[in-house]
């Protein structure tokens, strides 16, 4: 390769030239950034945005510089070996166990023998056996089964190179090599046998999915996968994922149920939920930003279907490259095989991926019947979680203690989640459930839980220590325990200097391509820059937390009166985190929750964001102070960039959804100045939802204009609007005075001032202490008209209530409505 090449071992956005080592004695404390937190806000997707090309942009921004290349062998070795697999995969009929080498050397001696078939055809007798298999299954004739089956010869898969003009010219070809290979894989020849009888059956690590409640016999009849043509058929998600993209992959390996002696299925539509892998076919070679783009769309869509999935895979295939890929939450790795040149590799990975258990498909065995769930099924049956707690040190890679465990199992309903984040590709995919607790098998007493699972970054505090420090705190949710399980970073550790290639970076670069292709001009190059050491990959871990108790939704507020006392409850948490030492950062519409019923105090969630405001702040797991990690972790003190350049080496204050961000905070990152965050920043934030809550049942044109400008992806127009809210724009005996006359117009006088507080406050005039701002809410309240605020409902709306149940589909959405559903984030 030419020197010429970029560099990469630094992320994409960084500048590892500029970046000093140790911050100088004038530098803020403050974690150094190299990219690992994403340096500009992003707008995520929407039901209604999801097919906009601006999605394709943003996507494109994330595969930037995170999609690494690997050497074949490594790749396959690695990634499609390297996880332990289920007992019940790789046990023979003699019952010897095979381990991951001892699997792997096996396969790669059956995509020999599978070669050595498909030269000899009718001679050999595992070609013939493989072929009467296929012809059992599919209710054909051999014969015509084996005249579609390509041979190899010549160096060549035949039929994948003779009269192939168009692109679908290779569907039906490399579906019946597909299907070859997979059945040559499910039950492979053991010449050795008495009775030349199929010596392993790969379909018994795919039992059907049996309802956790009942204890049923095991069964016999096993789930099978199958590689179908499916650029024809469209494909479905599950009802509670709303606005899905509409995505048609040209074939797909997919989970069915085979009764005996009856024809394999070819239904008219196919789910997301019974894909296990996609398989995209191109007639020309190339590696461009379309189709990485391409092929990233479905493994989000895969990601956004399947909740107990921690990471896919998926193919690339044209007339001579197979590229095959593996995403998780943080990085894309991607192999090149040339199918022609290397058949015994390329028909050891088709194997491999049709034989493989769910663990090594990437489903999570914490769920009950992880990826064996069809989607016919998916409405009536029940899944559980199980969580082991232990106490939550404050960094992920802390071991406790105490080795005190506890095994928490949940009922999820996971047919109605409360939230779903709909992220771009690398992101938290944050989702949170309601269930109730599974103690000693009862099924129907247990407490009802809320459960959240995101993918958190490895280096930021742990949001569950930060639960633990703050039980005492009112207003806070309840942490029951918790458990941080996969990391990314397991499978890059596995991943030697020597087997990395190089990372994907859009565009030329002034770097040659590797290898070199021609591009139509409409296709923009992603360029493999080669590494001379291993690439730093953003690190991220998957916890799973469990808390007390739901609450509504700020849209949910009965009348003035409940929203205000709320208020009061909202301020109180956030001053009993700062008592903590602890700033939320991250105060939103969708973060502060009302109580579950009348009697139930309003509260504070998601601490995903949250910081130490204390910089000498002690390891409070115990010992001396970590004050590296303690530096590394202080994301809120640090210089203030421009908004349009990405490219920045210090990531921006102003963490959390934009419409609620302190004014303070977004204009020191539009000047370039050194803001602190503290608690005046997170109280600000509880203004602007209540704003939000305002306007939104404001029907006036003015309403609407304002309430558009506060909700803009636009970092200088959310703060100039927030400039004008402050400064008397809600001023009753104001000249300009912005007039309420919706359901909350009462509070206008106290919505002015706060604004007043606030303003004079960031402008040295004033201050704010929860004193303060308890007295303006209690005068507020005393003042209020009876009934003020209450919403009166239309004639004929009344509720259907559903069936209970983690069985049912009906959706409750009571967490996030609004800006959090537009994705307005700067999401880490």
């Amino acid at each position: 390769m030419a020197s010429s090449l970029p560099n990469s071992n630094w992320p994409a956005n960084s500048t590892p030239d500029s970046l000093p080592t140790t911050p100088p004695d004038t530098f803020p404390t403050g974690r150094l950034s190299t990219a690992t937190t994403p340096s500009q806000y992003v707008t995520l997707p929407t039901a209604g945005s999801e097919t906009a090309p601006v999605v394709d942009g943003q996507i494109l921004s994330e595969l930037n510089g995170n999609v690494m290349m690997i050497k074949p062998e490594a790749f396959i070795q690695k990634l499609m070996y390297g996880r332990e697999e289920t007992s019940t995969a790789d046990v023979t009929e003699a019952g010897v166990s095979l381990s991951g080498p001892e699997r792997l050397a096996r396969d790669k001696k059956l995509a020999e023998d599978c070669l050595a078939a498909l030269k000899g055809r009718n001679k050999s007798k595992a070609f013939n056996n493989v072929v009467q298999n296929i012809a059992q299954d599919e209710c054909q004739n051999p014969q015509d089964v084996a005249k579609g089956i390509s041979s190899y010869a010549s160096n060549k898969f035949t039929k994948l190179v003779k009269g192939i003009k168009v692109e679908k010219d290779l569907y039906r070809p490399l579906a019946v090599l597909f299907a070859f290979i997979s059945n040559f894989y499910r039950c492979y020849f053991n010449e050795s046998s008495e009775k030349e009888a199929w010596s392993v059956d790969v379909d018994k690590s795919w039992p059907p999915a049996a309802h956790p409640k009942q204890h049923l016999p095991e069964t016999r009849v096993h789930l099978r996968r199958g590689y179908l043509v499916s650029h024809n058929k469209p494909f479905r998600f599950s009802p509670h994922v709303k606005g899905p993209p509409d995505l048609q992959p040209d074939m797909a390996l997919v989970l069915f149920k085979k009764r005996h002696r009856v024809k394999l299925p070819n239904p008219p539509e196919l789910y997301w939920k019974d894909v296990k892998a996609v398989i995209e076919i191109k007639l020309r070679d190339g590696f461009d930003a379309n189709r990485v783009c391409q092929m990233a769309r479905y493994a989000r869509a895969i990601k956004l279907e399947q909740f107990d999935r921690n990471f896919v895979f998926s193919v690339l295939i044209s007339k001579n490259k197979c590229r095959v890929f593996l995403w998780d939450a943080s990085q894309c790795y991607v192999t090149e095989i040339d199918m022609h040149e290397e058949p015994v590799m390329f028909i050891q990975v088709i194997g491999r991926l049709a034989s493989m258990d769910p663990q090594s498909m990437g489903y999570d065995s914490r769920f009950s019947n992880s990826g064996r769930v069809l989607a016919s099924e998916s409405r009536m049956m029940a899944t559980t979680l199980e969580i082991v707690s232990a106490a939550p040190t404050q960094f992920h890679d802390q071991r406790p203690e105490a080795e005190t465990n506890k095994t928490i199992v949940i009922d999820l309903f996971v047919n109605r989640p409360l939230f779903e984040a709909r992220g771009l590709l690398f992101s938290r995919f944050t989702r949170v459930w309601e269930g109730r607790e599974v103690v000693d098998t009862d099924w129907e007493n247990g407490d009802l839980r809320v459960v959240k699972q995101n993918w958190a970054d490895a280096e930021r505090v742990n949001e569950a220590f930060l639960y633990e420090v703050t039980k005492d705190v009112p207003n806070v949710a309840r942490l029951v325990g918790s458990e941080a399980g996969s990391r990314t970073a397991d499978t890059g550790s596995t991943l030697e200097n020597e087997n990395v290639m190089g990372v994907y970076r859009k565009g030329e670069e002034n770097a040659d391509l590797l290898p070199q292709l021609t591009l139509a001009a409409d296709e923009e190059p992603f360029t493999l820059c080669k590494c001379d050491r291993h690439p730093y990959s953003f690190s991220r871990v998957l916890v799973r937390m469990v808390f007390e108790e739901k609450g509504r939704s700020v849209s949910k507020v009965r009348d003035s009166q409940e929203l205000l006392e709320a208020t009061k409850q909202w301020v109180t948490g956030l001053w009993g985190l700062n008592e903590k030492d602890i700033l939320h950062r991250d105060v939103s519409s969708g973060n502060l929750l009302l109580g579950h019923d009348m009697n139930s105090p309003a509260f504070i969630i998601d601490l995903g964001l949250a910081h130490w405001s204390n910089q000498q702040e002690a390891d409070l797991s115990g010992g001396q102070p970590d004050y590296e990690r303690i530096a590394k972790a202080h994301h809120h003190l640090t210089v203030s960039l421009n908004p349009y350049e990405p490219s920045s080496a210090l990531i921006p204050p102003g963490q959390g959804t934009l419409p609620f961000i302190a004014r303070e905070l977004l204009g020191a990152r539009i000047s370039k100045r050194i803001v602190r965050h503290q608690i005046y920043h997170d109280v600000e934030s509880v203004f602007w939802v209540l704003l939000y809550i305002v306007l939104v049942e404001e029907q006036s044109p003015h309403a609407k204009l304002a309430l558009t400008a506060l909700l803009s992806t636009e970092i200088v127009s959310v703060h100039d609007r927030k400039v004008v809210f402050l400064t008397g724009a809600l001023d009753l005996d104001g000249d300009d005075c912005f007039k309420l006359e919706g359901r909350f117009k009462d509070l206008a006088r106290f919505l002015s001032r706060f604004a007043a507080m606030i303003w004079d406050r960031s402008k040295g005039r004033g201050t704010m202490n929860l004193e303060d701002i308890f007295k303006m809410i209690e005068t507020e309240m005393v003042s209020l008209p009876r009934g003020s605020g209450k919403k009166v409902e239309p004639e004929g709306s009344g509720k259907k209530v559903g069936p209970k149940g983690s069985g049912h589909s009906k959706r409750k959405v009571e967490l996030i409505e609004g800006p959090e559903e537009r994705g307005i984030e700067n999401d880490p």
